[in-house]
């Protein structure tokens, strides 16, 4: 049987002196880190010293693709950026959906490291003939959907192209970097990219990946999609997209409304997603080899932006930018991320951070003198939009909420208690006073505030024999769940594609031509998750920094179906969870 799933080749291009070269893949990482966010760490880990700074040039990005990418499996449409986050000082995994992965694939090379500097603003094609280097002079303001079109225009309509706005080129810490309708969007990985003067990066091609086993491989596409076909979320998901959770979470009392003052927002069905659905809906988009089609093309219909068409809005842009800020114009909301999307914001971070500036006028600690005037109400819709311009040009009052909450947070005494963060990476759209477990998984996530990487507990709401307000059992949970986050995100398979966890070791087997089994996958996922732990104890996180906003622990849930909770026993899930790890009471993994 012949090896599939790799080139076994990856490309470093260091900047500063505008060259490049071909590495091989050695076998024995490929075998102990897999791909994507695992390979891509171990290369991070190895090739740079603790403490650097993110937005110098010693920092080196690294976009790595999986064993899967490039061929029709179901959700292989996914690639991983990996580098030391701007805004956490965190390793920083972050993965990107939508073509540009079977593209990059395409080239013939399994991955990208990016290192150094450049004296000038460029931009880099690659192609399998390797990386040639352009100027980005002209391309240097413009936003992304003005980027991409103008790098085609020179590098071929055929490439696809992931590049950063005005806000990674303003160094915003939670800026982006966006390929046509798809982010790599949390930890500033924009910013990085405009730390380099690197604009964008097409990739076009057309080598194959090749398949060790190509029967096996169809018996096994065939079984996911005979699986998917029995599963009654896909029609969901496929109707009203990750928007269908607004409803859902609002029910369960944890929806963040008003800077997470409270869980349920009395105007939820407004802009949940069958109100986008029923009102907004163009038609519905899928990425390839997708059957799931998870995506919507949504247009608003009033106000300055009506005519305005952009994929989406997903669940957490919806809930960030929308009940987050008290709103409830879906126009605005789509308007908002649209915004985010052009000029390279994350709209997690930007909804946190706008969210977070509200309450500090609310609460006297900003000033008409501090916002140029500008009234930083609950609700105002236009101040919203306003502001996302601001933020990524670093305009008046944008200079500042472009550092993020942290570090905005210090600057106004008395706001800690309601900086809603972790490790400075701003929450994501989940209050988990209304799911306890939720908790452990943003302080034990390793970029910080994140949803997913830590364990996406919030799939609790679905099971109706689990108890939300306990302690009990969510550290194995936990643990099993960040596991299975990290098998999807080596393999570079889509978590929304409903692809069993249990499928994957022999769709790898298909495709690569060597046995899996879902243990070995656990323990490399487990190995990846401890070199990232490894990776911030050395950058100087501890225990302590795997912690909640004071809000969430002091202060019980006003009312819902969660009124009256707050997270309890944070201290011993980490317990549980530190020793399933084989972690040290400290959370330091033992030395080898």
């Amino acid at each position: 049987m012949k090896k599939g799933g790799y080139f076994g080749r990856y490309l470093m291009v260091d900047l500063s002196e505008k060259s490049w070269r071909e590495e091989k893949l050695p076998e024995e990482i490929i075998s102990a880190y897999l791909g994507g966010r695992g390979i891509a760490t171990k290369l991070l880990f190895d090739l740079q010293p603790g403490k650097v700074d993110p937005l110098s040039a010693e920092n080196n990005l690294i976009i790595f693709t999986g064993p899967v990418n490039g061929t029709n499996a179901p959700g292989s449409s996914r690639m991983v950026f990996v580098t030391k986050s701007p805004i956490s000082n965190t390793v920083n995994p972050a993965s990107m959906g939508g073509a540009i992965s079977q593209c990059f694939k395409r080239t013939g090379f399994d991955g990208l490291v990016i290192t150094g500097k450049s004296s000038e603003k460029l931009w880099l094609n690659i192609t399998p003939e390797g990386v040639s280097f352009h100027s980005a002079e002209k391309l240097w303001g413009l936003k992304t959907t003005e980027t991409a079109a103008a790098v085609k225009e020179q590098a071929g309509k055929k490439c696809r192209v992931c590049c950063i706005g005005p806000a990674g080129e303003n160094l915003v810490l939670y800026s982006a970097v966006v390929s046509e309708t798809r982010t790599a969007s949390r930890g500033g990985i924009g910013a990085v990219m405009g730390s380099k003067n690197l604009k964008a990066i097409a990739v076009s091609g057309d080598v194959k990946t090749p398949i060790a086993d190509r029967q096996a491989f169809e018996n096994t596409v065939k079984k996911i999609r005979d699986n998917q076909n029995d599963n009654p979320s896909i029609a969901g998901m496929h109707m009203n997209g990750t928007a269908g959770l607004v409803s859902v979470v609002n029910a369960m009392g944890g929806l963040p409304t008003k800077n997470f003052q409270t869980g349920t927002f009395e105007l939820a069905e407004e802009i949940s997603g069958s109100a986008i659905t029923d009102k907004r809906r163009i038609k519905g988009f899928a990425c390839a080899s997708c059957p799931v089609g998870c995506s919507l093309i949504s247009e608003a219909k009033t106000g300055k932006y009506a005519g305005t068409r952009l994929e989406g809005p997903e669940y957490e842009s919806i809930v960030m930018l929308g009940s987050n800020l008290m709103i409830s114009d879906i126009d605005t909301i789509i308007a908002a991320n649209y915004l985010c999307d052009e000029y390279g914001l994350d709209t997690i971070s930007t909804g946190n951070v706008i969210g977070f500036a509200m309450e500090c006028c609310e609460k006297g600690l900003l000033t008409d003198a501090d916002t140029g005037g500008l009234s930083l109400s609950w609700g105002n819709c236009d101040t919203v939009l306003s502001l996302i311009g601001m933020i990524a040009k670093k305009e008046g009052i944008g200079e500042r909420l472009a550092k993020g909450v942290a570090r905005l947070s210090k600057e106004l005494s008395g706001s800690e208690s309601f900086a809603m963060h972790v490790k400075g990476l701003e929450l994501a759209g989940y209050d988990p006073r209304a799911v306890f477990g939720q908790g452990l998984s943003y302080a034990i996530a390793p970029r910080g505030g994140e949803h997913g990487r830590g364990g996406y507990m919030i799939v609790e709401f679905f099971m109706s024999d689990i108890d939300l307000y306990t302690h009990e059992g969510k550290a194995q949970r936990a643990a099993e769940l960040s596991e299975n986050a990290t098998v999807f995100d080596m393999a570079c398979l889509c978590s929304f594609n409903f692809v069993p966890v249990g499928i994957v070791p022999e769709l790898l087997c298909a495709v690569v031509g060597r046995e899996y089994t879902d243990e070995e996958l656990r323990n490399t996922a487990r190995r990846v998750i401890t070199l990232e732990r490894k990776f911030n104890m050395r950058e100087g996180f501890s225990r302590k920094d795997d912690t909640l906003p004071p809000r969430l622990l002091n202060e019980p849930l006003p009312e819902g179906m969660a009124e009256g909770k707050m997270v309890e026993c944070l201290d011993k899930m980490l317990d549980e969870y530190y020793e399933i790890r084989g972690w040290n009471r400290d959370g330091s993994p033992p030395a080898d």
